[in-house]
């Protein structure tokens, strides 16, 4: 717990500052908007290709992390689809709102992610984290868009090809499955471009969690209701214990155990917010998950990696 208290505080205090400096207007939206570009289409491409292209894999099992990740989301995400008719009946909830209950409870926001991954356990933190990007960015987003598309207030046909596009140009995607392949092919990559991507790379962490705690809303939290509520239950709750107790059946111990518990402890993606507003969810509900699960975080995280990491 101590362990896990003193990487998680630091954490929790960079998203503060970054909430500090919106509130009191040192940055306005726009400066915000510009440093959200920077980091989604600069930074974070250049930690994620600098960290894959040279970990060694050797000492990462893909195939079974892959696997690790993606049974305890799909297994929740099922689970609220068969529920989907109940729990909007009792809930009052309409099929946009039941989108954004559907994404706060699959989405984790990477930048909280890795940097506590990072703070946990370093370079192997960051390798085990990138793995996780290449293969939850494509398959979350995968299952926001369909069900946006189904019971999204804009509901309309599902078109493959965009939506493939999409994915392919995410730089979540396209920069983890580049230095996936750099590393798997052994491309000879120069000093100098190691060099100035391990530069750009050490900016991402801090510039990536003020952003986080630059989106946080408090005012959306006066009125909270019952698909808040159900959200940030299935998220913090359910999907931790799940991807724990799934790793310790499969026999997985320190950072490959670690680190895909972080990455479902961790609060919903501040994208969702975006991908509500295109695509006929509730972006106000998404506004207030987002902002009641980061809160919430602060509690839950230590007492769930409590259980599964070891000092």
């Amino acid at each position: 717990m101590i362990l896990v208290l003193e990487n998680l505080v630091p954490v929790i205090l960079v998203m503060t500052a970054g909430w500090l400096t919106r509130i009191s207007g040192l940055m306005s939206a726009d400066h915000w908007s510009g440093v959200e570009r920077l980091t989604y289409y600069i930074l974070v491409p250049a930690l994620l290709i600098s960290t894959l292209a040279s970990v060694d894999l050797s000492q990462v099992p893909v195939g079974r992390i892959g696997l690790f990740l993606l049974l305890p989301n799909l297994l929740v995400a099922m689970l609220l689809l068969a529920l989907r008719k109940p729990l909007t009946a009792r809930l009052g909830l309409d099929g946009a709102a039941f989108t954004s209950v559907f994404q706060g409870a699959i989405r984790w926001n990477s930048f909280v992610g890795l940097g506590l991954s990072a703070a946990l356990f370093g370079k192997v933190g960051l390798a085990y984290c990138a793995v996780a990007l290449a293969v939850l960015v494509p398959f979350v987003n995968c299952l926001s868009i369909m069900v946006m598309t189904r019971y999204g207030s804009a509901a309309r046909p599902f078109v493959l090809g965009p939506f493939l596009l999409t994915l392919i140009t995410s730089p979540f995607v396209w920069s983890s499955l580049l230095g996936l392949c750099i590393n798997l092919v052994g491309l000879p990559i120069p000093t100098i471009i190691l060099s100035t991507g391990d530069i750009l790379a050490k900016a991402t962490l801090a510039t990536g969690l003020m952003m986080v705690g630059a989106g946080l809303e408090i005012s959306t939290l006066q009125k909270p209701n019952g698909g808040l509520i159900v959200s940030c239950f299935v998220k913090l709750i359910v999907l931790p214990l799940l991807t724990g107790a799934f790793g310790l059946w499969l026999g997985f111990s320190g950072p490959a155990l670690a680190v895909p518990v972080i990455c479902a402890s961790v609060p919903t993606a501040a994208a969702a917010y975006i991908l509500a507003k295109q695509h006929g969810g509730d972006a106000p509900l998404m506004a207030a998950i987002m902002t009641a699960q980061t809160l919430a975080a602060a509690v839950t995280l230590p007492l769930i990696l409590a259980l599964f990491v070891r000092s």
